[in-house]
């Protein structure tokens, strides 16, 4: 067995790995980043993120900064949601950022969320709809009450001049 056992675990992760010098430059990725992001070891190796990436604050954030960073970032071009952690190995001179990819989850979140939305949207037109019939009860029961109330002091009237 010529692979040690990180190099074994970094191959069989699957979550998608990237490793950049200080420089930005990627110096490795693990097949399940290769695969995730359609990208070859041969193609990414040695060149620079910003080729493949438009936003790289979070790399450097975490290379100045030597904090961990941790956050959901939306790939639109690749159609991913990822839940991503960026690290930096200061004795290494190495930035790690680990990808894990959430899109499933966050589409099925935002699906919910839209169908609350419409169920509310729905709850408020039956309420709107409720509140209008009964408006519409008590401007009726109102009219004939008037009616009634005219017709019978019209009743009275008359029963009074009678007696």
């Amino acid at each position: 067995m010529n692979k040690n056992i990180w190099e074994m675990i970094f191959d069989y992760d699957p979550n998608s790995l990237l490793v950049l010098d200080e420089s930005y430059n990627i110096q490795l990725i693990n097949p399940a980043f290769a695969k995730t992001f359609n990208f070859g070891d041969d193609d990414v190796i040695g060149r620079s993120v910003i080729e493949f990436f438009d936003d790289i604050e979070d790399f450097v954030d975490a290379n100045q900064s030597g904090k961990c960073i941790k956050k959901i970032k939306e790939y639109p071009k690749h159609g991913l949601i990822m839940s991503e952690v960026v690290f930096k190995l200061e004795d290494k001179g190495l930035i790690v950022k680990i990808f894990h990819d959430v899109t499933s989850e966050e589409r099925k979140e935002q699906e919910l969320r839209g169908l609350k939305l419409q169920i509310a949207e729905e709850v408020q037109k039956i309420v709107d709809k409720q509140m209008s019939v009964g408006q519409e009860i008590a401007s009726i029961l109102g009219e004939t009450t008037a009616e009634t109330k005219a017709s019978l002091l019209k009743l009275l009237a008359i029963l009074k001049k009678e007696n």
